[in-house]
């Protein structure tokens, strides 16, 4: 009798957390007028080399609000590379159920808040100072984006067999990522993908692109530094693999 009754007290208890939950939804998401609000601010605010990171990732509708700057939807706020942006607005939605504040791993990068937070409804933004390396060249520059591990990315397609060359301005250091597009990703027993990195025909390093298992890895990192020569070099990627199914999403640039 005392397990039945405890149950039911239980069930009770749960129904009332539910229907609290659905009666606060209203509270805890922004409406229509809250996106177009810190939209609006940010038109005022923002300037070339401002970017927006929503946050949670799953804010998408803010792509129906904001114009003023790129929108971005990175997962891993700490080691993001925010390409040639300068200054990151976070528009976050802080009252939703298990938010995890955005600040910790800002911080951790070297970013540092750029005056206060702003609040319009359920919506926070906050602009923060990244103080990232000069960007040197942008080796792979494309208006093309391609999902890779569910995240949109704007890099060329390459298929395992092409090749991507490319001259710039060497830098001291250079930044590749590459992960495969769409769901062949995670295509089970597939050999993986490798990207012979060469700068005036001298190879300087290798990536190896395997399967993606939903962990958040599938944008594969390699930063190794520019051996000491000419200012401007001819980079040049060779993508290779066994499979030629998967078509690879590749990103390259160099820093100061």
């Amino acid at each position: 009798m005392v397990l039945h009754r405890a149950a039911f007290v239980a069930l009770i208890a749960l129904g009332a957390g539910s229907l609290l939950f659905d009666l606060t939804m209203g509270f805890r998401l922004p409406s229509d007028a809250d996106w177009a609000e810190a939209a609006g601010s940010l038109r005022s605010r923002a300037r070339p080399g401002d970017a927006v990171q929503i946050w949670p990732v799953w804010a998408e509708r803010a792509r129906l609000f904001v114009d003023a700057a790129p929108v971005l939807a990175e997962e891993d706020l700490e080691h993001a590379d925010y390409l040639e942006v300068r200054r990151l607005w976070v528009l976050s939605l802080p009252r939703t159920p298990f938010f995890r504040a955005p600040d910790p791993a800002l911080r951790a990068r070297g970013a540092t808040a750029a005056g206060e937070v702003q609040r319009f409804g359920a919506l926070a933004l906050q602009a923060w100072d990244l103080h990232a390396a000069a960007l040197a060249a942008d080796l792979t520059r494309a208006s093309e984006e391609h999902e890779v591990d569910y995240v949109a990315r704007r890099c060329p397609r390459v298929p395992p067999g092409g090749r991507l060359a490319a001259r710039g301005a060497a830098g001291t250091t250079l930044h590749l990522r590459a992960g495969v597009i769409g769901e062949r990703a995670y295509d089970a027993d597939r050999p993986p993908i490798a990207v012979q990195v060469f700068a005036d025909g001298v190879p300087i390093g290798a990536l190896e692109i395997a399967r993606t298992v939903r962990d958040g890895t599938g944008w594969r990192r390699l930063d190794v530094a520019i051996p000491a020569g000419a200012a401007e070099r001819d980079f040049l990627f060779a993508v290779s693999s066994s499979d030629r199914a998967r078509q690879l999403c590749l990103q390259a640039w160099t820093t100061r």
